[in-house]
């Protein structure tokens, strides 16, 4: 029994890294992306996995796997062995794909050991550059001259962009009409042209419209004001208490061990602490964030509670 408990102690000290700080991690890790490659999430991804690489002296593997609203990836994460060489990437999808899919294979809070929130962005509120609507209150006042008649667009049914624009309606008491598309890219095109009035969209995806010239920026859906876009007020200056913010974070599966977390952590907080890695986030227009895992915890368990509030108010059931 002796030879047993000792064994045991043992290799419950080489996972978490207790009998030695080399001990985590003896070789690479896999950071699942759960979108294609190319995007805002998959580029936030390699610089951090890069940094963390160079600081843990093991290689972080990134491995896209898409597919169905993120929910193919994040199942994948949860269902690997808690052992701290298998990650995974959140965004909103974590949190949404509960409230608009059936059988997505995991639980948003039940089968993932939360370790950092890494970033966070605004939801811009952009209009074509020659509209009408000049502020939130513009807004507000042409939906109930004309209920039924402002087009917005998103990236999709049940998208983070989408449940921004129902959160607003409902705040605003006002009726705006959902046309959904596949992906922001095509949505926010036809803002440019005109056939749609506006667009609640990521702020990664309007930076350069709204530099450019092509979009105007109406109002940021941070709790502040964002240093992306400092001329815009918030939304929450005309609708006290509306927030919509995307965002960034890691996460380990379910049981992986606190010390092994805690180590992953603290990387991940030096990281956002280094000149380099924040030059390099920012350029993709997003808010370092950082934090405890159990920050990180808390805020995940609200924005669970948000999603199903505001997939209520817009009429959304799991399909």
């Amino acid at each position: 029994m002796l030879k047993i408990a000792l064994s045991i102690l043992i290799a419950v000290a080489a996972t978490t890294g207790s009998a030695g700080q080399t001990a985590y991690p003896t070789h690479p890790i896999r950071l699942i992306v759960p979108f294609a490659p190319g995007g805002s999430t998959d580029s936030q991804a390699r610089i951090v996995a890069d940094f963390l690489g160079r600081a843990l002296g093991q290689q972080m593997v990134v491995v896209n796997v898409g597919g169905a609203g993120g929910t193919i990836g994040l199942a994948q994460a949860a269902k690997a062995a808690p052992d701290g060489y298998t990650l995974v990437t959140a965004t909103p999808s974590l949190t949404i794909n509960p409230a608009i899919q059936k059988d997505i294979g995991y639980d948003p809070i039940k089968d993932f050991e939360p370790v950092a929130l890494v970033a966070t962005s605004p939801i811009v509120l952009v209009v074509p550059k020659d509209s009408k609507i000049n502020s939130v209150r513009d807004l507000i006042d042409a939906a109930k001259a004309k209920p039924g008649e402002i087009r917005y667009g998103s990236a999709g049914i049940g998208s983070a962009t989408h449940l921004s624009s129902a959160l607003f309606a409902a705040m605003a008491d006002v009726n705006l009409v959902h046309v959904p598309y596949r992906g922001a890219g095509p949505a926010l095109l036809d803002v440019i042209a005109g056939r749609l009035d506006l667009q609640f969209e990521n702020a990664p995806s309007v930076l350069g419209h709204v530099q450019g010239g092509s979009l105007r920026g109406i109002a940021v859906g941070s709790a502040k004001r964002s240093a992306m876009f400092p001329a815009l007020p918030t939304i929450a200056e005309t609708i006290p208490g509306y927030e919509a913010t995307s965002w960034f974070g890691l996460l380990a599966p379910a049981k992986t061990p606190r010390a092994v977390v805690d180590a992953l952590n603290s990387a991940i907080n030096k990281a956002l602490a280094d000149p380099a890695v924040q030059k390099q986030m920012e350029a993709l227009a997003v808010d370092l964030v950082g934090g405890s895992p159990d920050q990180f915890a808390a805020f995940l368990k609200t924005r669970v509670e948000e999603v199903k509030a505001v997939s209520k108010a817009a009429n959304l059931t799991p399909q």
